[in-house]
């Protein structure tokens, strides 16, 4: 068949040299690894999409020279990969929309049905921080050599993705990966740990995924040491799997106060990995706004586009519900843009109520109506400088006049009231 036949599918494709390395791309497929098409000539087949659920299986069978079936996750599309062609001679890589070929065979339409949960980018996100890219880096090296890992962070700085991710780096498309939350009561968990079916049994080949695990009742600690020990009861030729746990606790403390078995501690925490808060990387906050934009878009017909104030107020935000508060302000953000009569209007919707704000971790005291506060008083005092009057600024700010006086009184009122106690006193006034 023809590559020009070929580029009237609508599946994509790739050609391969013999040594695994893409000599010719269609355009529908570079639309689905999210490359120009031109951008993808001449890379190997590994490197493409390295973090893709299933990518590692697709790259390992043209380093093998064997064919090849195999689901793929790239980005919310689900795609069927097929490899075939001759060990050491030129490969066809068939790429297959099957959300698309649903559709066509009369099913729902992509466009109405549920938006895919967007997983993260984290190929994007380690060249945007530094920090994160040590973490990954480290849990990858753990994994392959087979460790154990501990994955400790803030709630919501995406440990059970880092948990997946890591799994994908080292597991076939076909291995399982098993989450079980710690946090159940004593006979769920132990149902869903040990059961006849449960994650210990389905896990093996795979990985299991232990979250929060501090939550884990004593008596099933217990249980869990003999299993990663002995098996307990697995079969002699089933494989272990590999075993991912993670907490938001200080475990070494909790050791101390006796929550924590000391001995199921040093089993789990061999290669420790700490993930940043988000506030210790603000260079991943506009990487994350646009890609949950993009999920939220594909149910629309008209897009959602926040202003570039509000981009600008999450930029500097501290984030105290990390990533997970991220995603709420931002799906809060596109329902009300779009009939808000103005900026404060908008902001005032996204203000959560005192009692329902997330509790800040440690570190981050700031909420996001201090936040706003800050970023306005310090815009309009930037206007006022620059414009020399503040009816100035309040043209330039595309605000009226009243605006600015009451907004600079709110700041003048912060400061008289944060004045320490025995500071300068009013002309005329005694001691």
């Amino acid at each position: 068949m023809s590559w020009d036949i070929l580029e009237l599918s609508d599946d994509g494709h790739l050609v391969l040299d013999p040594q695994g390395r893409v000599r010719r791309v269609d355009a529908t497929a570079a639309a689905m690894l999210g490359l120009a098409p031109g951008a993808a000539v001449g890379r190997a087949i590994d490197g493409l999409a390295p973090t893709a659920e299933g990518w590692a299986a697709l790259s390992r069978a043209v380093g093998e020279g064997v064919a090849l079936d195999a689901p793929l996750r790239l980005g919310p599309r689900h795609v069927l990969a097929t490899l075939r062609g001759p060990a050491g001679g030129e490969r066809l890589v068939e790429l297959r929309d099957l959300d698309a070929l649903d559709w066509r065979r009369g099913g729902t339409r992509p466009a109405q049905a549920a938006p895919a949960r967007t997983r993260p980018d984290f190929e994007a996100q380690r060249r945007l921080s530094p920090d994160l890219h040590r973490v990954l880096s480290r849990g990858e090296r753990a994994m392959r050599a087979g460790m154990r890992v501990l994955i400790v962070g803030e709630s919501g700085v995406g440990k059970s993705e880092i948990a997946r991710f890591l799994h994908a780096s080292v597991a076939d498309a076909s291995d399982p990966f098993q989450t079980v939350n710690c946090a159940l009561g004593v006979d769920a968990l132990a149902g869903r740990l040990f059961g006849e079916d449960g994650a210990l049994a389905a896990s093996e080949g795979g990985t299991l995924f232990l979250d929060d695990v501090a939550e884990m009742p004593l008596e099933l600690q217990a249980r869990l040491i003999g299993w990663l020990e002995d098996g307990d009861g697995r079969g002699p030729a089933a494989p272990p799997p590999r075993v991912i746990a993670a907490t938001n606790s200080d475990l070494r403390a909790a050791v101390a106060e006796g929550g924590f078995r000391a001995d199921l501690f040093w089993r789990l925490a061999v290669a420790t990995l700490r993930v940043p808060a988000l506030r210790e990387m603000p260079g991943l906050v506009p990487h994350l706004t646009q890609r949950f934009l993009r999920t939220i878009n594909q149910r629309r017909t008209t897009p959602v586009i926040l202003p570039q104030r509000l981009l600008a107020l999450l930029d500097d935000y501290a984030f105290p519900g990390n990533i997970r508060e991220l995603l709420n302000l931002v799906q809060r953000a596109a329902i009300f843009v779009e009939d808000a009569a103005d900026m404060e209007e908008l902001l005032a919707e996204l203000m959560l109520p005192a009692d329902d704000a997330p509790e800040p971790e440690a570190g981050a005291t700031m909420d996001l109506r201090a936040e706003v506060r800050r970023f306005e008083r310090n815009l309009i005092d930037r206007a006022v400088a620059a414009h020399g009057s503040k009816r100035a600024a309040a043209r330039a700010l595309g605000v009226d006049i009243g605006t600015i006086v009451r907004k600079t009184a709110d700041k003048a009122d912060t400061t008289n009231r944060e004045a320490p106690a025995d500071g300068p006193r009013n002309k005329g006034e005694t001691a």
